[in-house]
């Protein structure tokens, strides 16, 4: 029982700790929840009611998670509405979710009815999307459908790909370079003997590449060395550890067939409103080269670089500050 005393006692003041960091605009915040097709999607809508701008952050993965993410944006708070909204088999998002609907056709649906939803909730607001890694997929999928572009104001993707082919070719290259600047030929000798080509994305072992690029330093940073975000994500976030660490179970086929199949190069032609392209340089999760291609596909629009030297995967966990600050340029130069 005195054990129990004190982890309980540990566990409130490391809550009493971690709120006492915040510097939250006051206000009143909003949770909607978006029910479709089995699940339960929650969005919280924070930040400055004032503002008729409203950013929805589509977070990674897939089946990571959104608020645990505001740590590093409820700066943004000030300025806009954050709209943090955990997708199906996600985060906080709760139901019986038949695995069949975790396809990119049903990630894309589920989007235009947040965006409905938040549109339908604030009428005046212009909407922008801030895709990270799986998110920018997402945001891709959305906005290459039907007229679902005309929904929004503008989209800032950060570190995340428009084709499998390119980005696990790219990431090939990265871990080959890196191989043989480390002088490591272990590594060097597997990627000469796999090559990426279009021929082989449905059936090359990607893993077995994935590996390589972490061990030769793709994405050193852990969220989880930081001890604040620790505590904040533990008891200041509507998401819980058991949740977070068994949504990989669900996606074995996105893994294997879906993720295979992404293509929507041919279609960045046509998208019409003003895109940022937000890029960590050090990146091997999904290389600098691919914030490149992307951008010489986007004939349509006007396109914002940003890149983020001291960065890898995440920019706004290493260079939070500048990386919000680019946030605010975009949405208010467009």
């Amino acid at each position: 029982m005195k054990k129990l005393f004190q982890f309980l006692l540990c566990g409130l003041l490391a809550l009493l700790f971690s709120c006492g960091e915040k510097d939250i605009r006051p206000g009143e915040d909003t949770t909607l929840f978006l029910r479709h097709k089995g699940a339960n999607m929650p969005i919280w809508v924070k930040g400055n009611r004032a503002s008729d701008k409203i950013v929805l952050f589509l977070h990674g993965g897939p089946g990571d998670c959104s608020m645990c993410y505001r740590y590093y944006l409820q700066d943004l708070e000030k300025d806009v509405m954050m709209a943090y909204w955990d997708q199906r088999v996600a985060g906080s998002s709760s139901g019986k979710v038949d695995p069949a609907t975790l396809r990119y056709a049903q990630f894309g649906e589920d989007l235009e009815l947040v965006v409905k939803l938040l549109r339908r909730q604030y009428p005046n607001a212009r909407i922008y999307l801030l895709g990270h890694s799986f998110g920018v997929e997402l945001a891709w999928q959305f906005l290459t459908t039907g007229t679902n572009q005309q929904q929004v104001a503008g989209a800032m993707m950060v570190n995340g790909m428009h084709s499998y082919y390119r980005w696990l070719y790219h990431v090939r290259e990265w871990a080959l370079r890196e191989a043989r600047r480390q002088n490591h030929t272990e590594a060097e000798t597997y990627l000469l003997a796999h090559p990426v080509t279009p021929e082989n994305t449905a059936t090359i072992d990607w893993e077995g590449i994935y590996r390589w690029m972490y061990k030769l330093g793709g994405n050193p940073v852990s969220l989880y060395s930081d001890k604040k975000f620790v505590l904040d994500y533990a008891f200041d976030s509507p998401n819980t550890a058991l949740a977070q660490f068994t949504h990989g179970k669900a996606y074995g086929y996105y893994g294997e067939v879906e993720s295979r199949r992404f293509e929507k190069g041919p279609l960045l032609a046509g998208v019409r409103v003003p895109i940022g392209l937000f890029w960590g340089a050090k990146d091997g999760v999904v290389p600098l080269e691919l914030s490149g291609e992307t951008k010489a596909l986007l004939t349509g629009t006007t396109v914002t670089s940003v890149t983020f030297h001291d960065s890898w995967h995440e920019p706004f966990v290493t260079e939070t500050a500048r990386f919000n600050a680019a946030v605010r340029d975009f949405v208010r130069g467009n």
